[in-house]
């Protein structure tokens, strides 16, 4: 009877004992696998999301860039447009440059 009590209770400890163990190295290796698996998973989701930013902010920046570009040219065109025509009304050098921006030199090749 003693020897099967203590069985008994040996198995009980045992089993508690072997449970807390392999809880606690559980918890410590599935921790670790988690985070190595969370870091692989995070960057490739962080790197995807940054390009995708990266190229919206590209675009915007270049969409605008291109505008004001454009506008610059646009004004410049019609600056020349206008000189031209004032050359053609046989305006005074001086009003030409004066009204346009335009260097002396620029009208002259119109």
């Amino acid at each position: 009877e003693g020897r099967a009590e203590g069985r008994a209770e040996g198995r009980a400890e045992g089993r508690a004992e072997g449970l807390a163990e392999g809880r606690a190295k559980g918890l410590v290796e599935g921790r670790a696998e988690g985070r190595a698996k969370g870091l692989v998973e995070g960057r490739a989701e962080g790197r995807a999301e940054g390009r995708a930013e990266g190229r919206a902010e590209g675009r915007a920046e270049g969409r605008a860039e291109g505008l004001a570009e454009g506008r610059a040219e646009g004004a410049a065109d019609a600056m020349r447009d206008n000189a031209r025509r004032m050359k053609a009304d046989n305006m005074p050098l001086e009003m030409i440059t004066k009204y346009t921006g335009l260097t002396a030199d620029e009208i002259e090749t119109l």
